[in-house]
């Protein structure tokens, strides 16, 4: 099929709209929810890192007589980015379109299957990326009995005597003491979140709120973050014309404690970034929206939409986050 000219392409503001409300309606995809977006105008370029060390050490002394006090500095290291361009296209028939009676609308049935998918595309990228064990400074591995603190395991959440609750302030304790930041997300696997929410010990502290449900804001409270997060994307890993393969996206039975900047900065710290090139899509491309575009094929009577993102999810300080797998058997 022919590519359509730069006259025929353009931005569809109303199509956008309805992938912004499918988007709104998809909280499951959690990609774009855990770090601070960074507006970037090249693909390429750096970025500082600040040394943590530098920052907390006492450097501070007496004045000698008719001398100065003691100097200080630090060294700045420049990190790079790199962003790609992604994106997935479809296109519909005349023919279809006369033949859809409501409330089967093909437009928006379009921009759902193209949205969907991208979401899909961008959620295993951040799986990838960050839900896993080998990226964070920290991975803990949960055992079924008589876990090995120095072997770095702990007890699993579903076996009695487990203490999920402390377990997670522990290491928000522990990550403070050697970075001063204390995390701020917990990201939960299904299967996780699902037996943490009944723990006893969690039931046991909240059997006399107003509805003695452990809800994420409640269970936030308790360990002491800002927000849990409980993605729950789906993936179908077969091609088409196999049986289906669908499952979670993120691993159902990891979890992940991390601190995550609430906006970019440059001399304040983030487990991770998303560098986002607004240079080239503009401010569309964000955690709310995917800008949609069309245009017209005239000989082979169709319509074409097309969906494009452009950001790199960046891993910028390991030493901010713990990955805790197999958190239940």
């Amino acid at each position: 099929m022919p590519s359509p000219t730069p006259s025929d392409v353009r931005h569809d503001p109303l199509l956008s709209n309805v992938s912004v409300a499918y988007l709104q309606e998809t909280t499951a995809f959690a990609a774009h929810r855990v770090f601070p977006r960074v507006p970037v105008a090249m693909s390429q370029g750096k970025y500082w890192h600040y040394p943590r060390g530098h920052f907390m050490r006492d450097d501070v002394g007496p004045r000698p007589l008719g001398g100065r006090v003691p100097q200080t500095s630090f060294a700045v290291e420049k990190l790079d980015y790199s962003i790609e361009e992604e994106g997935l296209s479809s296109t519909l028939d005349d023919r279809e379109r006369a033949n859809a009676t409501p409330p089967y609308d093909p437009e928006r049935a379009r921009v759902r299957l193209l949205t969907q998918k991208i979401l899909i595309h961008r959620e295993r990228a951040w799986a990838s990326a960050f839900f896993r064990t080998g990226v964070w400074s920290t991975d803990r591995t949960g055992v079924s009995t008589n876990p090995d603190v120095n072997a770095g395991q702990f007890l699993q959440f579903d076996q009695s005597n487990s203490d999920p609750i402390g377990l997670f302030q522990q290491y928000i304790d522990r990550v403070a003491s050697s970075t001063g930041f204390e995390p701020n997300r917990l990201v939960l696997g299904r299967d996780t979140w699902r037996v943490i929410r009944n723990h006893e010990d969690v039931i046991d502290r909240i059997k006399h709120t107003q509805r003695g449900v452990a809800t994420r804001d409640i269970f936030a409270a308790l360990v002491g973050v800002d927000e849990v997060l409980v993605p729950g994307g789906v993936y179908n890993a077969s091609p088409e014309g196999v049986t289906d393969n669908i499952d979670w996206i993120i691993n159902p039975k990891g979890a992940l404690l991390v601190y995550a900047a609430s906006e970019p900065s440059i001399d304040a710290p983030s487990g991770g970034y998303t560098f986002s090139w607004t240079g080239l899509l503009g401010e569309g491309e964000d955690a709310v929206e995917v800008p949609v575009m069309r245009a017209r094929f005239g000989p082979e009577h169709s319509d074409w939409f097309e969906v494009r993102i452009a950001h790199q999810q960046k891993l910028v300080a390991a030493d901010l986050g713990v990955f805790f797998d197999d958190c239940v058997a």
